[in-house]
């Protein structure tokens, strides 16, 4: 059990609800029990009294309430048509303006797209089917495929080696 909770608080607070006996039992011979139920009590009467004048406000209150309550609702009506005019009228502008902004963009020069072929290069057709047919067996991802073909470009061009008649590699082989 809690240090800060008091034991005493469920039996007050089932006497308070409800007929239990071993809870009047209890309150009937506990002092801080009484005491507790004593002030409960005191609060809610407190409560309810304040509920009670709030309610036996005078007929002026209630119609002033009522009114400012009409003036509310009227002028949330109000805000709404506002809303639903504009929001169309916002909508065509927005529409409008991104119509211009891509059609300035759709005239402005692109640049010309990078070849990965090199221009002096001409493959031959059957040159071309292998190099697909080994693009399609390789398990190189889609998206690393340009990445491959430049380093196998930049292999197949690296100079040969006058001592032994073979192509240089990044690899030292032993």
């Amino acid at each position: 059990m809690n240090a800060n909770e008091n034991s005493h608080e469920p039996l007050v607070e089932r006497a308070l609800v409800g007929f239990d006996l071993a809870a009047e039992h209890h309150l009937a011979n506990c002092e801080p029990c009484q005491q507790e139920r004593e002030s409960v009590q005191e609060a809610l009467r407190l409560f309810g009294a304040a509920n009670r004048e709030y309610a036996s406000r005078p007929e002026a209150f209630w119609e002033q309430q009522a009114s400012r309550i009409r003036a509310a609702s009227k002028e949330r009506a109000q805000r709404s048509r506002v809303g639903l005019a504009l929001v169309p009228g916002l909508a065509v502008l927005m529409l409008l303006g991104v119509a211009l902004l891509s059609r300035k963009t759709a005239t402005a020069p692109m640049p010309s797209p990078i070849v990965a072929v090199p221009l002096l290069q001409t493959i031959s057709d059957q040159e071309l089917l292998v190099e697909v047919e080994r693009a399609m067996q390789s398990n190189t991802p889609l998206s690393l495929e340009p990445a491959t073909l430049m380093v196998e470009e930049s292999e197949n061009s690296m100079p040969v080696s006058s001592v032994n008649g073979r192509k240089e590699t990044h690899n030292d082989e032993n």
